[in-house]
């Protein structure tokens, strides 16, 4: 028994004494621990753009009745059926793993490395991640945010503070931009605008606008803000809007292309945006969807179809000009300015026309006459925005509805659910599993600071 009991004192002790060697030989040669900034940088771009075709957009597609479900786990969400698990994919591995955690890396190893303009876009893009996801969901991490496995279970901010926060980000962003590139600038490696930064700065501009529009009836005072980053601050023109081509390859393609490809018809075209369209004689709609001949209509027609919004290398805006275009329209109208409001209007569909490729004259001189007749013109400019951002930001036309009660839509005669109650268009996101698994204290303090109900009943702070 002593010699076993040596023996095993023995084998601790070498096993004690090799552990500091062992750990630094156990390093596998093909994962490497420090990655260039030109690396990093994009992966972020198109994580981030990827992020607004992923699931959270497309299922807003789906409640503000462009898509509907045909088949799978997609008819339960047109009946409001989102249950926990939905957007678990979209927030721990493409959002807090993702595209904010790499923004993140960038801005810390740009501050060693000193390379502001690396650090200005990375800004940006977190700004983006961090205000579409508390447009879906209210209250989220973000001060103890994306600190690793120094914090685990990072505590939720009110939905108020990050879009405060965002707003502090594009500031933060465009004053790095505004510096000398220092050691290190971004070239070929800046997918969207190859080291612009003036550029940049002006995306950020455009981007401070449509979020102090998301927030517009808790703070109405930023309307004469906003209308002045639109006319004097923000891109002019379509040439210089954020945008990202995809690839064609399936492994480098539009996401919205991908779904198609991946889940055929498990998702169609609402019949009912189908006949909006056809009523108003849009001709957008031929580039919108399709009919195989049958009562059904497809948002896709194979690799690299002639559906605008649904090809394989698609290019898809971070934020397109005709969206600040009709903010301006609708500000323009909050404020009284009827004939600048139908300016704007025309001048947003004009351009997402062009977008498109598509002759709209009759369509245009059509709405001029529409406008001045229309009862209700709020309605009118956020109804065009809406047929506007299809394919390219569902969850803006989603952010709209919710500020606005526009479009006029009638909710799912079957969408009265548990997670859903009442049935009407439900106004938020159901909080991901992994959160009530892995971070439950303080998921429950988030929900009790929203009113004790994070069901999709419940309004979020900004839209209410």
């Amino acid at each position: 028994m002593n010699n076993i009991i040596k023996s095993i004192l023995l084998v601790g002790l070498l096993i004690f004494s090799a552990c500091e060697s062992l750990e630094e030989i156990n390093i596998d040669p093909t994962r490497p621990t420090d990655v260039e900034l030109s690396l990093i940088l994009p992966g972020t771009i198109t994580q981030t753009i990827f992020n607004q075709g992923a699931e959270p957009p497309r299922v807003a597609g789906i409640i503000m009745q462009q898509f509907e479900g045909f088949d799978a786990q997609q008819v339960a969400y047109t009946d409001y059926v989102l249950p926990d698990v939905t957007f678990n994919n979209y927030w721990r591995t493409g959002l807090y793993a993702g595209s904010l955690r790499s923004a993140q890396l960038m801005i810390d190893k740009a501050a060693v490395e000193n390379a502001p303009h690396y650090a200005g876009i990375a800004k940006i893009l977190l700004a983006i991640g961090y205000a579409d996801a508390t447009s879906y969901f209210g209250d989220i991490p973000f001060s103890d945010a994306l600190q690793g496995l120094d914090n685990l279970k990072p505590s939720y901010d009110t939905q108020e503070q990050i879009y405060s926060n965002v707003q502090s980000l594009l500031d933060e962003a465009m004053s790095d931009l505004s510096q000398d590139g220092g050691l290190i600038t971004p070239g070929s490696d800046d997918l969207i605008y190859r080291g612009d930064t003036a550029a940049w700065i002006a995306t950020a501009q455009a981007l401070k606008a449509r979020y102090l529009m998301q927030t517009i009836k808790r703070n109405p005072s930023a309307a004469t803000t906003i209308l002045d980053i639109i006319r004097n601050s923000a891109f002019q023109s379509t040439d210089a809007q954020p945008e990202l081509t995809w690839g064609t390859a399936q492994t480098d393609n539009n996401p919205l292309a991908k779904f198609g490809t991946e889940r055929p018809n498990t998702l169609i075209i609402d019949s009912r945006f189908a006949a909006k369209m056809e009523a108003a004689n849009d001709p957008r709609q031929s580039a919108y969807m399709k009919s195989s001949g049958d009562d059904y209509l497809y948002f896709d027609d194979g690799i690299d179809g002639t559906l605008y919004w649904a090809q394989n290398n698609s290019t898809i805006p971070l934020i397109s000009l005709e969206e600040l275009q009709f903010i301006e329209a609708e500000l323009e109208l909050m404020a009284g300015n009827d004939d600048a409001a139908k300016t704007a209007l025309l001048a947003a569909v004009t351009t997402n026309m062009a977008h498109l490729g598509i002759d709209g004259t009759d369509y245009i001189t059509a709405l001029d006459e529409d406008y001045d007749a229309a009862s209700n013109k709020h309605e009118t400019i956020i109804s065009e925005a809406y047929t506007a951002y299809y394919g390219q930001a569902f969850h803006q036309s989603w952010a709209n509805y919710r500020r606005t009660g526009y479009p006029s839509l009638t909710p799912s005669p079957t969408g009265d659910n548990g997670l859903n109650p009442g049935g009407a268009i439900p106004k938020r996101y159901i909080y991901p599993i992994s959160e009530s698994e892995t971070n439950a204290d303080n998921l429950k303090a988030a929900i009790d600071n929203q009113g004790g109900s994070a069901l999709m009943n419940v309004a979020l702070w900004a839209f209410q």
